[in-house]
């Protein structure tokens, strides 16, 4: 019976055992299982944080075979150097966020500068541009001032002037003509001679008008003629003359040159004749000549090569009336005289 009994406890505690190691086995992979999960779960978050695994430690209830689990031990990471970290990492951002920025702006105001500079240099362009198109106006402008002035200069210029010419004179109507042959006073007419003239005057500027005296002296050839069965070489008569003229010029283009008309009256001594022709002698002196008054008119051209100096080329219709009191045979005298000359 003692056997049985000592037997019986045996293997009662041995089926005891048996069942706490099974259930020590279960609770240990359940626990485990369970912390396998979790720890998939949260290892993300875990992981920024700190990568050091802590321990966990189960004691066994022998009493109802259960394990139980160990509080988290204290972290070893220091949280004022975590914050530190994290204050600098965001200095950091921070600080490359303003280099950023900087960058940005100042390339922004080197792009904002170079276009002001480039505006700056297309104003300036402009400016000189404009400038150079205004002074090239002015100057055009003062250009064609000057050339206006010196064109109306050149065409309506006056001043005074002096001159010296000659040619040759014909005549006309009857002192062209013999008369009296066979009688007293018997005369062949006169043909071409020649003279010698000197102009002064004065050309006003600004106007086409102007005023001119010449005096001049020529003389006429006297025609041989025959009365009876002689022929007869009478002398030839001198002509004295004191002209004023009023004068109109006309420009010729844009030069110095001028056409011009003119006329006035005049006063005239015929002398150098004699007054006995078939006899000879009886010559009428100067001193001895009456004073005859006339009238002229005539045109001409200046060609000039400076504003009062050039050539002049010119013809007039004269006409006076001799006095027959001293013996000259005509009582009308007309002459064409054709004079070439220079004045200055």
């Amino acid at each position: 019976m003692r056997i049985g009994f000592s037997s019986s406890c045996a293997i009662g505690l041995a089926i005891a055992l048996t069942l706490g190691g099974v259930s020590t086995v279960k609770a240990q992979q359940t626990d485990s299982t369970r912390r396998t999960t979790t720890t998939r779960r949260n290892s993300a978050r875990r992981t920024a944080r700190s990568s050091q695994r802590i321990p966990i430690s189960k004691d066994r209830n022998t009493s109802t075979g259960e394990v139980a689990a160990q509080p988290a031990p204290t972290p070893t990471v220091n949280q004022d150097s975590i914050a530190a970290a994290e204050r600098a990492r965001q200095d950091s951002i921070a600080a490359a966020e303003r280099a950023r920025q900087d960058s940005v702006a100042r390339v922004e105001q080197m792009r904002r500068d170079s276009i002001a500079a480039a505006e700056r240099r297309r104003q300036d362009s402009v400016a000189a541009a404009e400038r150079a198109r205004q002074d090239s106006i002015a100057r055009a402008d003062s250009i064609a001032r000057a050339e206006a002035l010196a064109l109306r200069l050149r065409r309506w210029g006056g001043g005074a002037y002096i001159g010296i010419g000659g040619g040759a004179t014909l005549t006309q109507g009857d002192i062209s003509s013999s008369m009296n042959i066979g009688g007293t006073n018997p005369s062949g007419g006169y043909g071409t001679g020649w003279h010698v003239t000197v102009p002064i005057g004065v050309d006003f500027t600004g106007n086409p008008f102007g005023l001119r005296v010449d005096g001049t002296y020529g003389r006429l050839a006297a025609n041989n003629f025959t009365s009876g069965a002689t022929q007869y070489h009478p002398s030839d008569v001198t002509v004295a003359q004191l002209n004023g003229d009023i004068k109109l010029r006309v420009p010729l283009g844009r030069s110095w040159s001028r056409f011009y008309v003119l006329g006035g009256g005049g006063a005239s001594r015929l002398f150098g004749y004699s007054t006995t022709p078939v006899t000879g002698g009886n010559t009428v002196s100067f001193g001895d000549a009456d004073t005859e008054w006339g009238w002229n008119a005539g045109a001409g051209f200046n060609f000039n090569f400076g504003r009062m100096t050039g050539l002049f080329l010119e013809t007039r219709y004269m006409s006076f009336s001799p006095s027959s009191n001293n013996g000259f045979p005509y009582t009308k005298a007309n002459t064409i005289p054709i004079t070439l000359g220079i004045q200055f």
